[in-house]
């Protein structure tokens, strides 16, 4: 299966071939170009073919896209990576990943993403072409952090194979599909400095996260959901008069949009932003309901952030039953 087609105007037959790093037959040369852009690392040919090494590589900021073959079949360890995870999708091929944890193969549709402190060891068939994203780590945590909530201080792993043939990981090889054509008509996508470069940066690690995250950091992910929602109601309640964003709630509350709004949805049925509607109108309620005598709808209303009185009165009046101006005369009158 080769879910990113090789591309068939560049001589080397691979994708980025107009981001060449290196080719050679010789082992050595191969371990030592290899070596510079990832870690030290023990390579052996362990097939009857010859090596033929070929690497393309695309450099961003915080990661990299790579296509890299050995031509032969071969036995690949470096140990723990360290600095940066390291999602591998053969596009011809298989490999097999070993770790202290256990072995999983990857090939026929299916990727996967080595841990930076895993024990590493691996074995790539003959022919073997893999689509490697090179990320480092502190961005990829970051990015779960931001994006996905995941808990400041908590371990981000990765456990095994993943098919990625439909749905989100679909959508992600899609995203890596477009970066790689960009560069076949003489496009720098991932140019450093450029503002749509950091954001096609982040949209792949999302994609990537979204497409390999598995059912442990899912169940973290929900368990974490009540301290949210409680630092993310406490600030509202402390701020109704303050033009609030969703980001703004997202950052007190120490999580993602994302989460936020899956939270708010398992508790009230709604997103954050109609809670935090609901309660300046109960704010605009009491207000109205207890006034001084200079008390006066409009100066309620603009107060809590309603600056549309049309809608504001009619929210109102959905909520209790009544216009806002009948709220005022009524506690007036008493």
């Amino acid at each position: 299966m080769e879910t990113l087609p090789l591309s068939p105007d560049c001589p080397e037959g691979l994708p980025l071939g107009s981001h060449p790093l290196f080719a050679t037959g010789d082992l050595d040369e191969a371990r030592e170009r290899v070596a510079r852009v990832y870690c030290d690392h023990r390579l052996e040919v362990v097939g009857r073919d010859p090596l033929a090494a070929r690497h393309n590589r695309l450099d961003g900021q915080d990661l990299s896209i790579n296509v890299l073959t050995y031509g032969a079949k071969a036995q690949i360890a470096p140990g723990p990576l360290e600095r940066f995870y390291l999602f591998q999708f053969p596009l011809r091929g298989h490999a097999s990943i070993g770790t202290r944890a256990g072995g999983y193969e990857i090939g026929g549709g299916s990727g996967g993403v080595l841990n930076p402190d895993d024990d590493v060891s691996m074995i790539w068939s003959e022919h073997c072409v893999q689509l490697m994203l090179q990320i480092d780590r502190a961005a990829l945590m970051q990015a779960a952090h931001a994006e996905f909530g995941l808990p400041q201080g908590a371990a981000l792993r990765f456990d095994g194979a993943r098919g990625l043939a439909g749905g989100e990981g679909r959508s992600f090889l899609g995203l890596l599909e477009f970066v790689i054509s960009e560069t076949r008509r003489g496009a720098e996508p991932l140019a450093r400095g450029s503002a749509l470069g950091r954001q096609l940066e982040r949209t792949l690690l999302v994609g990537l996260l979204q497409s390999q995250l598995g059912p442990q950091e899912e169940s973290a992910r929900g368990a974490y959901a009540p301290r949210v929602m409680r630092l993310a109601e406490g600030f509202m309640r402390e701020n109704l008069g303050a033009p609030l964003m969703i980001e703004d709630i997202a950052r007190a509350a120490g999580t993602s949009v994302r989460t936020l709004q899956a939270a708010f949805r398992a508790c009230h049925g709604c997103g954050p932003m109609t809670v935090l509607r609901d309660m300046r109108l109960d704010r605009a309620w009491e207000e109205l309901s207890n006034p001084a005598p200079e008390t006066r709808v409009t100066e309620v209303a603009t107060g809590l952030g309603f600056f549309h009185l049309g809608r504001f009165s009619e929210h109102y009046r959905k909520r209790f039953g009544c216009a806002p101006v009948a709220t005022l005369r009524a506690a007036l009158r008493s």
